[in-house]
């Protein structure tokens, strides 16, 4: 029975894995297994959405199980480590490390110490968490529920080009069995976003939208429309990125749900951003951050500085943003990631004052300077324009020109629409010939049928199509059927070199 609740967690059905605990509670006395059944259910309970009574119980029984059994009272940390990252409760994070330091040392447990660590305070010890992935990883290439707990920690620490290499291949390896044990749902689809890989940011968020709707978990469902919402904003759907995020939002407790609530109100001011409402954007980027300027979430507000950033200065609420900049700088200090520091250099730029121009010079291109921020293509390229349109203010604008080509070139590979258009006006006024590409032909396409075109383009079979996105071969056959015409093709065949012609020159495979 126990065996079988800990196969059932992989499921996501709760009411299941919980039956078969209280099954084995019926059958047995032994204080060994009926500690492992109370891990199993405490792994999945903290995917629902009762954060502060889920990390309670497994926090409690952690705690009681310390002296006589460490294995598994370290095993029930690591889930209460997941609630306290979708919590976003600072007294959560403290009692973990409390407990934590009660433990004692094994080799063989470093793997859960370090995900406690990693999950609960990624930016508390940063150097120190970074260090210890290699080894890691090497550990991970054996399970796919370690490679993509691996992958769920790089992300975290912002070591975003490890964590989709380790998420590609867990889904690779993973297959059809069923939804990926990683803790963290929205992780995979989140690395995505940032890496650029856009379409496969919402084949993720498909998938574990419909997973977390068919076991009735309300938090993954709501983690996925948040992600899709923001993907849809970046791209210049306004209107779908503003109903996915007020999904979001209907489904979870904010006070309760703090990470979810942040990345639904990102994706609202993402949107807003993209109809340059900059005021509206401003209103819903300022509620990621408490009334005193201290970041909502631990991890999932400090990625909205630059765009708080941006929407302050243009909606006439500069102070008051370079407070909260500022306070998350010194909050984050040394435990900063090469991608935090960029965004906390582009918001500075961005915020500088008139009268020191050379300081917003001198900001933009710190948050250009470090090669890696290649790995984050819509955060450069937002930086690249926001440098170009400094320049060209100041009739630099030859130097201008430079940026601006390399911006639009992003944002084109990307589609980010309101992005594009806003670079294109720039460019022109820089003197730059702009010619637009050819419509992308994917475009009048519904988001699952360009879904179902680039998995066929990739040589998947509409059996292999229907496992990743939960639907029948004959409903992927008949969406291929009508999508041919649209497209100008009579074979299946020709679906990669289509994709092919639509990229735009220079864009990398992804």
């Amino acid at each position: 029975m126990v065996e079988a609740a800990a196969e059932a967690v992989l499921t996501g059905d709760l009411p299941w894995v919980e039956e078969l605990a209280a099954a084995a509670r019926a059958r047995t006395g032994d204080a060994a297994l009926l500690a492992d059944a109370a891990a199993h259910v405490g792994r999945l309970a903290a995917l629902t959405v009762r954060h502060t009574v889920v990390f309670a119980r497994l926090a409690d029984t952690a705690e009681e199980l310390a002296p006589t059994r460490p294995a598994t009272a370290l095993d029930l940390l690591a889930g209460a480590a997941v609630v306290r990252f979708y919590s976003g409760a600072d007294a959560q994070r403290d009692r973990l490390q409390d407990l934590l330091r009660r433990l004692p040392e094994d080799p063989s447990h470093a793997w859960l110490r370090t995900w406690v660590r990693a999950v609960s305070d990624p930016f508390g010890d940063r150097d120190a968490l970074v260090s210890l992935l290699p080894r890691v990883a090497a550990q991970a290439r054996r399970r796919p529920d370690r490679l993509t707990a691996f992958a769920v920690m790089a992300w975290l620490l912002d070591e975003t080009p490890w964590a989709v290499r380790a998420f590609d291949e867990a889904f690779d390896r993973w297959g059809s069995r069923g939804p990926l044990p990683e803790g963290l749902g929205g992780a995979a689809a989140w690395s995505y976003v940032e890496q650029g890989k856009w379409g496969r940011a919402r084949e993720a968020c498909a998938r574990g939208g419909a997973l977390g709707s068919a076991a009735g978990l309300d938090h993954a469902v709501a983690c996925a429309s948040a992600v899709d919402a923001t993907v849809l904003a970046y791209q210049g759907d306004a209107a779908a990125a503003r109903a996915r995020a007020d999904e979001a939002l209907a489904l979870i407790d904010p006070l309760e749900s703090r990470s979810v609530a942040v990345y639904a109100r990102r994706a609202l001011g993402a949107a807003a951003l993209a109809d340059g409402a900059y005021e509206a954007a401003y209103d819903q980027l300022r509620t990621v951050f408490t009334a005193d300027g201290a970041p909502v979430h631990y991890h999932a507000s400090y990625p909205a500085l630059a765009d708080l950033a941006a929407a302050a200065v243009r909606g006439g609420r500069r102070d008051e943003a370079t407070a909260i900049v500022e306070r998350s700088a010194r909050a984050l200090a040394a435990g900063a990631s090469p991608r935090l520091r960029a965004l906390l250099s582009r918001a500075r730029g961005l915020l500088a004052q008139p009268d020191h121009p050379d300081a917003a010079e001198r900001h933009f291109r710190a948050a250009l300077a470090d090669p890696v921020l290649e790995h984050w293509p819509f955060e450069g390229a937002q930086t690249l324009l926001d440098l170009a349109e400094w320049l060209r203010r100041r009739r630099r604008v030859a130097e201008a020109r430079a940026p601006l080509t390399e911006a639009l070139e992003t944002f084109r590979r990307l589609g980010a629409r309101p992005w594009i258009d806003r670079a294109r006006a720039e460019a022109r006024a820089a003197g730059l010939d702009i010619t637009d590409t050819a419509p992308d032909a994917l475009a009048a396409l519904s988001p699952q049928q360009q879904q179902i075109v680039r998995l066929a383009a990739r040589g998947l079979t509409n059996r292999e199509i229907g496992e990743k996105l939960f639907l029948s071969p004959r409903t992927v056959g008949s969406h291929l059927y009508r999508t041919f015409p649209k497209l100008g093709i009579t074979a299946r065949s020709q679906l990669r070199d289509l994709l092919e012609a639509t990229r735009p020159a220079g864009a990398h495979r992804g």
